[in-house]
């Protein structure tokens, strides 16, 4: 494969994890102010009026500024470090996938990220364990002539992306392998 050519898979890839992270950030997701009476504009949502502990939902991406700058708390519950450990034993225990939270990925990125206590390598490891994991039971699925659609729910987005590429990638490949056409064909 030459430059240009991973260059642009390299592309494509950045454009779909980006549209992956959009979706996340545009979530929305409950918020509990933490200040009194503040009047703020927000996204989506114009003026908005905050009172110390009266629910908002916003999306994700204004709940995560709004928390780093104090003024609210997070109502979901984040990822620790004890839930990819106990994601990693059942990942490897099971035969097939488990269901992860949703956006796991970008959650367990951010726990590594915002990590004080010290764990951020051990967080890492475990993470790519799940990683080498789910990634060797993907390969499988990509040769599975239809895959159950309880399995395609329990993969998170960056998941079923990896399978559509693998899966028509291989496809491509073996009609190229296979065509014939009169005995002549593309000579590079």
């Amino acid at each position: 494969m030459d430059s240009i050519t991973r260059e642009f898979l390299n592309w494509i890839l950045k454009r779909e994890f980006k549209k992956i992270r959009l979706k996340y950030e545009f979530e929305e997701t409950v918020v509990i102010p933490q200040i009194d009476s503040k009047s703020i504009k927000l996204p989506g949502l114009g003026e908005v009026t905050m009172e110390k502990g009266k629910v908002m939902r916003v999306y994700r991406g204004v709940a995560n500024q709004l928390a780093d700058s104090g003024w609210v708390k997070i109502g979901e519950e984040r990822l620790t470090s004890k839930d990819i450990v106990s994601m990693r034993w059942l990942e490897s225990s099971e035969e097939g996938f488990i269901k992860l939270p949703d956006f796991f990925y970008l959650k367990a990125t951010k726990l590594i990220r915002d990590d004080k206590s010290g764990k951020n390598i051990e967080i890492q490891n475990d993470l790519q364990e799940i990683v080498d994991i789910r990634l060797r039971k993907l390969f499988k699925l990509v040769f599975l002539k239809e895959v159950p659609s309880n399995i395609m729910e329990r993969l998170q987005p960056e998941e079923v992306l990896l399978y559509s590429f693998l899966k028509e990638t291989i496809n491509a490949w073996q009609r190229e392998l296979m065509y014939v056409d009169g005995g002549e064909q593309d000579q590079e």
